[in-house]
């Protein structure tokens, strides 16, 4: 068994054709084939239910070879794009899972400006919810995940926090719980709210903190995204409860106005994660060592 049979196999699971895995690699279809059968002959069991290839459904032993082989060969890529880097002077690839926030607001001017320095680096920025990017970032599909959380330990991962991302009580300026210099949890209770969608980390941490204060919240519209929060916001649908990070422009102008919550708790953080396993690569590094936040 040898790496190039390991990424026949994959290459055939994962696209189900035999031409298109000679594609991919740059072989002809009959070497796809005899790698396939060298495999199977050297393990001493079948892979595939067929023999033709005709159609591509693994058996157990199948199921289980594709699970390590998948990261054997996803490494052995890796190593490869690593090395071409080094011959090439930082040319190379960095992928990025932000949550929303990160992504929208704080890690663009990094990024430009690391583009403007190495232009032949190429950036992807996946915009994700935590739970895929962490997933991605363990299965080598991601160099670094950056997202928002109260706490964040894993094993698997080296996790740095780079700021804080307080939540806050946002407002018109001409609401009337805007002219308290300090708010009480009762002040919240029963006034109008536009709220985060309920799998949103904020909405379950505003909603823990009402439920403990007794807070009754009078739910007047959901949505996904800050910007529409803000806009709903600014037309008066009632108070919202968004990140500090993203409303300073607006307070500024006077179009908004933040409070802090009253009796919170809850000290977010924007964390960056890596796999502790994973080669960092001359791209990866120069991201590292500009990405800097106070």
């Amino acid at each position: 068994m040898n790496l190039q049979q390991l990424k026949v196999f994959v290459y055939t699971v994962k696209y189900k054709k035999l031409y298109l895995v000679a594609e991919k690699l740059g072989i002809r279809q009959p070497t796809v084939t005899f790698h396939l059968n060298k495999l199977q002959e050297e393990l001493g069991v079948p892979l595939f239910f067929t023999k033709s290839y005709h159609t591509i459904q693994l058996t157990e032993a199948g199921k289980s070879l594709y699970h390590y082989a998948q990261n054997i060969t996803s490494q052995s890529e890796e190593i490869e794009d690593l090395m071409r880097e080094f011959k090439e002077l930082k040319a190379g690839r960095i992928s990025i899972g932000s949550t929303h926030t990160p992504a929208t607001y704080i890690i663009i001017p990094y990024l430009s400006k690391l583009k403007k320095e190495y232009n032949d680096i190429s950036i992807v920025l996946d915009v994700n919810t935590s739970s895929v990017i962490i997933e991605k970032v363990k299965q080598f599909q991601l160099d670094f995940g950056i997202m928002t959380e109260v706490n964040f330990k894993d094993e698997e991962l080296i996790s740095k926090p780079l700021q804080k991302d307080d939540l806050v009580i946002v407002m018109h300026p001409n609401h009337p719980l805007n002219k308290k210099q300090t708010l009480t949890p009762s002040d919240l209770s029963g006034q109008p709210l536009v709220h985060h969608e309920p799998e949103s980390v904020s909405r379950k941490l505003f909603d823990e903190w009402a439920k403990q204060h007794h807070v009754s919240l009078k739910i007047k519209m959901e949505t996904s995204g800050s910007e529409a929060m803000k806009e709903a916001v600014k037309h008066e649908m009632g108070y919202g409860i968004l990140s500090e990070n993203i409303i300073s422009r607006e307070v500024r102008n006077g179009e908004l106005c933040m409070h802090p919550i009253p009796e919170w708790k809850y000290k977010r953080q924007i964390f960056l994660i890596r796999r502790k396993d994973k080669l960092v690569s001359p791209a990866m590094q120069l991201f590292l060592d500009r990405f800097r936040l106070e």
